[in-house]
């Protein structure tokens, strides 16, 4: 369970990213928070791309551990 440590966080952060782009979904569909969309939709997409980078290189951390030294 320790080696797959690095990949806590941005798991953690997909989900916040995909729950803030339902979010920005829901509020797109009312006339008085569309202004909000724009925002709400940057910061999930922003929080989507930051998560993604943070996955790949935890999983190149957790495969380099995983692979035996010679």
């Amino acid at each position: 369970m320790k080696r797959l440590e690095p990949l806590v966080w941005p798991f953690a952060l997909l989900i916040a990213g995909g729950l803030t782009a339902l979010l920005s979904e829901a509020m797109a569909r009312s006339v008085e928070t569309v202004t909000l969309y724009g925002m709400v939709k940057l910061v999930s997409d922003l929080v989507l791309l930051i998560a993604v980078v943070w996955l790949i290189f935890g999983l190149v951390r957790v495969f380099r551990r995983a692979r035996p030294h010679a």
